[in-house]
């Protein structure tokens, strides 16, 4: 016991001795800050110099350019070993750089003496300079060098010009409807009765519509409150209509047309559309439609029937609709491949018309009769039919915001 408490006390002398002997070694005192071990940071001078794309040049700009547009400078001078960072700042003539229209870094994030664009991008900046399309645009810009807090604005500018990009400045939104107008529409140029055009898809817009030979019409549209007109140039191009301006689009051919535009791809399309009709299948019945306008089809005090067949002793009751479209007779239908039979209470959905392709089954995707509404009588011969006249009508326009058809029962049911 005596031993061990002997080592105890050994050991921390020892350590004592150690922690003596080495504070005995250090003992020069801390020489403190010295300016000359540091290389000072300099602010930066303002760049003084454009050396590209500064006395303006014009870029007429494409998707399809393989070649970039470069802003160049003679960088600011440098300080030692001091690291100098450059922003270009793009404003518009009249503009004064504090609120610029873009600001973005140089090449190589910032260190390069020089900002590269593509065309795609010029064409994004100008339209934040509101830059119409197809016209030409003047922008301006500075360099600022900085280096941590210490900043220079140059205080000379470069400029340049650039035609913007072709295309369509002000697309309708989702809740923003496209109608047609004019002297040669059914409107007769009055826009209060202008007709809506149905929504397909993003910038795709589609009617059915009788216009008149030779006679003007446009497209028309409020966007973010101003109101927008569009039109066909020679080319077949569809375009937005300037302020100035005050071009129309007409056809050769007077006739009832399924119109479609297309504003992203600026494109338009015309077909003719012919005879319009119900057909049974079974029997081979047809009912031709009036065209009714307003891109409506429809047929009054209609008496329908069906024939009895094999497989259905109560009588087959498929049918579809049949539309001639530039001499070729397409079937619309169903969106399902066999639906069963509608009655009173079946949602309105049921009667969506679908454009089938051609070569489609003929029984396939058909619609069926609403017994419950038709009432059939005995059977004639072969023929059953209905006790109830009906009023069919076809809307190919916007009204219920798809294609689709009803049946109502006549008024002069009631005689």
């Amino acid at each position: 016991m005596r031993n061990n408490m002997i080592t105890k006390i050994l050991i921390k002398f020892a350590l004592l001795f150690c922690l003596i002997g080495l504070t005995a070694c250090d003992n020069k005192l801390n020489p403190g800050f010295d300016p000359d071990d540091y290389e000072p940071i300099v602010p930066p001078e303002p760049v003084r110099t454009m050396d590209a794309m500064a006395s303006g040049e014009r870029v007429v700009l494409s998707g399809a350019s393989l070649t970039d547009i470069t802003l160049k400078w003679t960088p600011t001078e440098a300080h030692g070993n001091t690291v100098y960072r450059y922003e270009v700042l793009i404003d518009t003539i009249g503009g004064d750089f504090t609120r610029p229209v873009e600001t973005v870094f140089s090449d190589n994030n910032g260190l390069e003496p020089q900002l590269t664009l593509t065309h795609y991008q010029a064409n994004t900046i100008g339209k934040l300079a509101k830059f119409r399309c197809n016209t030409n645009g003047t922008l301006r810009w500075k360099v600022r060098a900085y280096c941590g807090l210490d900043q220079a604005l140059s205080s000379l500018e470069g400029y340049f010009v650039i035609f913007m990009m072709d295309g369509i400045d002000d697309l309708p939104t989702e809740t923003e409807p496209v109608y047609i107008t004019g002297v040669g529409t059914e409107d007769n140029g009055d826009e209060a009765e202008a007709q809506q055009m149905l929504r397909q898809n993003d910038g795709i817009y589609q009617t059915f519509t009788q216009l008149k030979a030779e006679q003007p019409f446009v497209f028309m549209s409020t966007v973010g409150g101003r109101k927008c007109y569009y039109y066909v140039d020679d080319n077949g191009v569809l375009r937005e209509r300037n302020n100035d301006e005050d071009y129309t689009i007409t056809v050769p051919k007077s006739g009832i047309y399924r119109i479609t535009i297309n504003m992203g791809e600026q494109t338009i399309s015309y077909d003719e559309i012919g005879e319009v009709y119900l057909y049974n299948h079974s029997g081979g019945y047809k009912k031709t439609f009036d065209y009714l306008g307003q891109g409506k089809w429809g047929v009054k005090n209609y008496t329908a029937q069906k024939k009895k067949e094999d497989w259905a002793g109560s009588g087959e009751t498929r049918h579809s609709f049949k539309m001639e479209i530039n001499g070729t007779t397409y079937r619309w239908g169903h969106k399902d491949r066999d639906k069963g039979q509608p009655n009173l209470s079946t949602d309105k959905s049921y009667y969506n018309l679908y454009q089938l392709a051609l070569g489609t089954d003929p029984w396939d995707y058909s619609f069926r009769f609403c017994d419950e509404l038709l009432q059939w009588g005995e059977i004639q011969g072969n023929i059953f039919y209905a006790t109830v006249k009906t009023d069919v009508t076809l809307y190919f326009n916007a009204e219920f915001g798809t294609y689709t058809h009803r049946w109502v029962a006549s008024e002069t049911n009631k005689d």
